[in-house]
């Protein structure tokens, strides 16, 4: 009993050991969230780790919704960064909470679309209850639409929002309401949430088709049941989630494929009729696996990925205690709809092996073919060869928050890669600070470089940005990331920085600004110094010229001759002193007397 134990011990401390990286990013003292903070912009971007780097790694932005007990106030927010981790977009103020973020195409065009949700005001203050919406913006980063369900007291759902080839949005729903639950042996009414999705025109908001669980599937089809977390359906309030939808998405023959977490199943629905075409997984699977193509549980984010094939996120387990061999992998499966058969042509394990208890996402890269796949509740992300290698790592969380358990403290629902250009129409931000400008401009891929310019004869505090004549060109500088700086050490007056293209053209100007003044403070603190050392000169010397008093042989109107004698004799010293300090040249000839 006791081998055994130590052998589990020493089991425990080895995959510990093996998955931690001894660092002060990883062992949190750089925060359960590490951030990077800006001085021309109020935002906290993530910060990640990058733990692997490979070239064949898809060179797109990334774009992911930190949120979690630990991201709050100017962290939060959709945000879009390069490969690398440097921020190149977020919005903390118009969405302060979103999920799902992604690019999508509609008509041609590329959008940044997700969830979002904002508290809607009466009378100037926040209201009780909350607007929720799915959002598409454009290269600008204006809303160009925004989508609701339709239906009384629907509300949208964060697990998906999905734009078809067709120019549809795929939504999903949570509905609440009372239903017969005596399979559940919760008597013959009981209040559930019940798992929807709707097909929504964009252009003209109209609702193209609609699919409820309850008219479909049983209430015992599901590995669920009443619990604190999932709901006991005793209220409204307590409503048990049965089903959990928590993604859907179109197939070639215009039926839809939907993922039932708590079914441990991809369902594919009938577009014309609703019926239950086919089951992958789960208690009616009609899939004969070939190759543990069906070894998934709990399972997020299926999408069809044509040619008889669907990807999925694995997350194998619905709560925190778990074996210590289980862990998530994206997975792609291949269906033969003939044979009824399935098999495994994929499968993309962390390199730690982690398990993370919700959400995560699997995407395959168009412009590379590679497969980033997002761990969900575990603030992690992984790009592999298409044949599983792993080819760039990095998590934006340290490990000690993500990797012994799963307590979602920072996650990102889903994490996606695309390439993206982005042109906002605001200007430039500028901040002058401690002898710096600090210049950036959120959203703008292509600015490559920044020029520094300097107000001409004066002009510059009613310049306007535009006026090329008023300006003179100070100092050029590459882009640096997210924010670039540059010294004003020498530079008094008004400036502005202008961002420009890859072709030295101006793009855009900041505003202008004033630097600071000459600074006389440098000038005042050495006067002072000098004056000070000057200071312990003299009285050095004094004390050289000060004969030694032996008082206990002195007798008082001694020692009162004697003090008056020094007094004169110091103040005479002291005028000397400062006449030879007025004569600077003639202070290094002076020699000290005897």
């Amino acid at each position: 009993m006791k081998s055994s134990l130590l052998c589990a011990a020493v089991s425990v401390l080895s995959w510990t050991a093996a998955a931690f990286s001894f660092n002060a990013y990883d062992l949190g003292f750089h925060g359960l969230y590490p951030r990077k903070h800006f001085h021309s912009v109020d935002f906290e971007a993530p910060a990640p780790k990058i733990t692997q780097w490979d070239s064949r790694c898809d060179y797109g932005n990334l774009f992911f919704t930190p949120r979690g007990p630990w991201v709050q106030g100017a962290a939060r927010g959709p945000i879009i960064t390069d490969p690398r981790g440097n921020l190149v977009w977020m919005d903390n103020h118009r969405f302060e909470q979103a999920m799902n973020f992604n690019v999508q195409k509609y008509r041609g065009q590329d959008y940044l679309t997700f969830w979002t949700k904002h508290r809607k005001t009466k009378h100037g203050k926040p209201a009780k209850h909350s607007k929720k919406s799915y959002v598409m913006l454009n290269s600008s980063y204006e809303v160009a639409y925004r989508i609701h369900p339709h239906g009384k007291k629907l509300k949208g759902d964060s697990h998906e929002f999905r734009i078809t080839p067709q120019g549809t949005a795929l939504i999903t729903i949570y509905h609440k309401h009372q239903a017969d639950c005596t399979d559940l042996k919760l008597g013959k009414s009981c209040w559930i949430q019940d798992g929807m999705f709707q097909e929504i025109d964009i252009e003209t908001g109209k609702l193209l088709f609609e699919w409820r669980a309850t008219d479909h599937i049983g209430m015992t089809d599901v590995f669920s049941s009443p619990n604190m977390k999932d709901g006991h359906g005793k209220s409204k309030a307590d409503a048990f989630d049965f089903f959990h939808i928590n993604s859907v998405d179109k197939t070639d023959s215009g039926d839809y494929v939907i993922s039932a977490r708590y079914m441990h199943a991809v369902v594919c629905i009938s577009g014309k009729t609703g019926e239950v075409i086919w089951q992958l997984g789960g208690k009616n699977n009609d899939f004969r696996d070939l190759n543990h193509a069906l070894d998934f549980a709990w399972q997020h984010h299926v999408t069809w990925q044509g040619n008889n094939t669907l990807s999925i996120f694995d997350n194998h387990a619905n709560n925190v205690f778990h074996s210590p061999s289980s862990h998530s992998k994206g997975m792609i499966i291949k269906l033969d709809l003939e044979k009824m058969t399935a098999t495994l042509v994929g499968k993309y394990v962390h390199p730690d092996k982690i398990l993370n208890v919700s959400q995560g996402s699997v995407q395959v890269v168009n412009e590379t073919g590679t497969v980033l796949v997002g761990f969900g509740n575990s603030p992690t992300y992984v790009e592999y060869s298409p044949e599983g290698k792993v080819l760039c790592a990095a998590h934006f969380a340290p490990h000690i928050a993500f990797e012994i358990i799963d307590f979602g403290l920072v996650k990102s629902y889903r994490i996606f890669k695309h390439p993206w250009v982005g042109k906002p129409k605001t200007n430039p931000a500028v901040k002058v600070k401690s002898g710096k400008a600090y210049v950036s401009w959120n959203g703008a891929t292509e600015v490559s470089s920044w020029r520094l310019e300097k107000a001409a004869h004066g002009g510059g505090a009613g310049a306007k940005g535009g006026d090329d004549a008023e300006f003179v060109t100070i100092e050029e500088a590459r882009r640096d990331g997210f924010e670039t700086s540059f010294n004003l050490d020498k530079i008094h007056g008004h400036v502005r920085i202008a961002a420009l293209d890859g072709a030295r053209g101006v793009m855009a100007y900041s505003a202008v600004v004033k630097t600071p003044s000459p600074s006389h403070t440098l000038l005042w603190s050495s006067f002072i110094l000098v004056l000070c050392f000057m200071g312990l000169a003299v009285l050095y010397r004094r004390r050289r010229q000060i004969p030694h008093i032996s008082i206990p042989n002195l007798k008082l109107l001694d020692f009162k001759h004697r003090l008056h004698s020094i007094t004169i004799k110091k103040q005479a010293v002291a005028l000397d002193d400062l006449e030879t300090e007025s004569s600077p040249l003639l202070l290094a000839e002076r020699e000290p007397e005897p």
